[in-house]
């Protein structure tokens, strides 16, 4: 995958987008050691100073629109695959549904994915050298675990996902539920996901991981799962 790689840039997704509107073809990647206007889901900001990842890989779109979702969970596992070797013995690594990424269950990483008529855009941004401070959930930086560099993990980043990507559109999510399953931030433990934007209403459960579509499923006390294909998810509330 080739990759454009810039010192510093407003955001990853844009630059990407620019670079299709001049005429690039997808697939190819954005990197940028520093980012200024980065930003997660629901709008929330993104912080990417000097050090950290801040990368967005775009791709045509799927024939089936309907499996487009999926991308995210897909994502997931590349990152998951660059991360692991850096893990110390101690060191626990999960997916947060759907492909957040967390180090003793703290986030390192987060995504956002944004679509057109003419790619899909795969932010992703990795903390290395630092983490966010002022946010309302723990985060972690690699730098407090191994000694790594941005430069390096990207390129591997690229690689990992471009593999994951063929097999995924070669033989769609369902192949790859298993190995996301096992990789699942609280499987087969109570979970709680929200039901509303404003975190007002939530639904508890067991974790039985998702489905083919990626949908998030929770088992409750009699046995019946229901699928969720959008909400936040947190440990339930100590009672």
């Amino acid at each position: 995958m080739k990759i454009f790689q810039y010192d510093t840039i407003d955001s990853t997704n844009n630059e990407a987008k620019r670079l299709i509107q001049q005429g690039e073809v997808p697939s190819f990647a954005v990197y940028s050691r520093q980012q200024t206007a980065g930003r997660g889901r629901l709008g929330r900001p993104w912080e990417t100073p000097s050090g950290n990842v801040a990368v967005t890989m775009a791709v045509k779109p799927p024939e089936d629109l309907s499996t487009q979702s999926t991308i995210a969970p897909l994502t997931a596992l590349a990152i998951y695959d660059v991360l692991n070797p850096l893990m110390r013995a101690e060191d626990q690594l999960a997916i947060k549904w759907p492909n957040d990424i967390l180090i003793n269950e703290a986030k390192v990483s987060g995504t956002l994915i944004e679509a057109d008529r003419s790619a899909i855009y795969i932010g992703v941004g990795i903390n290395v050298e630092t983490k966010p401070e002022h946010v309302p959930y723990k985060t972690i930086c690699l730098s407090e675990l191994t000694e790594v560099k941005a430069d390096q993990l990207v390129k591997e980043l690229a690689m990992a996902f471009e593999k994951y990507h063929t097999r995924w559109q070669n033989e769609g999510f369902e192949a790859l539920t298993s190995l996301y399953n096992k990789r699942l931030f609280r499987l087969n433990q109570p979970l709680r996901i929200s039901l509303d934007r404003e975190k007002q209403t939530w639904q508890e459960g067991i974790c039985s991981g998702v489905n083919r579509y990626g949908h998030l499923q929770l088992k409750d006390d009699q046995g019946h799962i229901k699928a969720h294909s959008a909400g936040d998810i947190d440990a339930p509330m100590q009672k």
